[in-house]
């Protein structure tokens, strides 16, 4: 398909502008009832959608993987007219099922059996979709980084794991450099970005996250599991620094759609004078989901006057045996922990690090816990050298 320039309408909820085959009509129309509706305004509140839509169609790269080379891995690219219909959702996620269309390209790795080494996943660019499959019983570690990139960038991820299948991915969103001083702004080149992360779990199957990310100009990241047959888990943990001018917005689905299904998603964020973050956290209990379990706690600390903190965890149920709990609170730094430490000698910018540090590193896990700290910088929140 010829790339064509983009011009946003007045209206950006007409999509009659876009060029498109049967399919691309069929996503960009779903899409146009989408952002027509009362939950797209609601989804996209706090965040213009004008850039994610202004990319649909623009120019892919494939992202770099490593570690396709070892027993049990195979990979391929397919062009999206090969890909079932049913991946092409455009109910809980028309922004994605629309960008799968209008990619040249799409990513497949197959894993068949438990790795020895870790897959690696670099986006440096404005990625084409990746799919992930896990046959029943493999077992994987995944590492997506994101890196810095000169323009604004998007990424889709699809993982599906089949029965008893294992996935432990840990996710960085990397800064472009530090800057000194506490709450200082990160200029990330990465200023308009956009991430999607669907997963679909089978019997029995196990995925962890872990979520390490710092703001930009304006950072979105959509993160929906489906939790589709008995015993299957997810586990989610994030942390992520915002600096002064920064904004982040974090929506996270997880649907229990069988029985004694288990979801626990904790989430931590510190946010300068002037940062700005959004978390809209839903669990979805379907009828007949018995047994389940779902918990979701989301923290928050502001560091001046200045911050902006909106959240919303939601609890959806429409079954009576289940386990859950959610809870969200946004806060500041104690005055008493803060005097402590400088009764210790410590300054209270120093002080205010250290709290804010420890407080983020709660949530900061999984093999890319430590090259994640320097997300810290973003505030000034790492600790000088001495």
């Amino acid at each position: 398909m010829a790339k064509v320039a983009l011009a946003l309408p007045a209206d950006t909820r007409d999509l009659s502008w876009l060029p498109e085959t049967p399919r691309q009509q069929a996503g960009s129309t779903a899409l146009t009832a989408a952002l027509n509706s009362t939950l797209h305004r609601e989804r996209w509140k706090y965040t213009s959608s004008k850039l994610c839509l202004e990319a649909l169609n623009a120019v892919m790269q494939p992202p770099r993987i490593t570690g396709l080379d070892q027993t049990g891995v195979q990979h391929l690219d397919l062009a999206p007219s090969a890909l079932p219909d049913a991946l092409f959702d455009p109910i809980s996620a028309p922004e994605a099922a629309a960008r799968l269309s209008y990619a040249n390209q799409i990513s497949i790795v197959e894993i068949t059996a438990p790795l020895q080494q870790p897959l690696h996943i670099y986006h440096a660019a404005n990625t084409q979709p990746c799919i992930i499959l896990l046959r029943t019983n493999s077992e994987a570690e995944l590492l997506e980084i994101i890196q810095p990139s000169d323009a604004p960038m998007q990424q889709t991820l699809w993982v599906y794991l089949e029965a008893n299948a294992r996935l432990v991915h840990s996710r960085n969103t990397e800064p472009t450099e530090s800057t000194s001083g506490h709450g200082a702004a990160l200029s990330s080149a990465t200023d308009h970005n956009w991430q999607y992360l669907r997963i679909l779990l089978d019997q029995a199957a196990r995925y962890s996250l872990h979520n390490h990310l710092c703001g930009a100009s304006q950072r979105r990241q959509d993160i929906q599991i489906c939790l589709a047959a008995p015993d299957s888990e997810a586990n989610l943990l994030s942390a992520a620094a915002i600096g002064a001018k920064q904004h982040l917005d974090q929506q996270v689905t997880i649907e229990h759609r069988a029985p004694r299904t288990r979801s626990q998603q904790r989430l931590h964020n510190v946010v300068a004078d002037g940062g700005n973050v959004t978390f809209n956290g839903r669990i979805h209990i379907h009828a007949g989901a018995n047994g389940s379990d779902a918990q979701l706690s989301n923290k928050n600390i502001a560091l001046g006057d200045g911050a902006t903190i909106n959240t919303k965890p939601e609890l959806e149920i429409y079954t009576d045996d289940v386990r859950c709990a959610h809870g969200a609170t946004i806060g500041q730094l104690a005055a008493d922990e803060i005097y402590y430490l400088q009764s210790r000698g410590i300054n209270a910018e120093q002080a205010q690090t250290l709290l804010s540090r420890g407080f983020l590193l709660q949530c900061m896990q999984g093999p890319l816990a430590e090259s994640a700290q320097k997300l810290l910088n973003t505030l000034g929140l790492a600790q000088e050298s001495t």
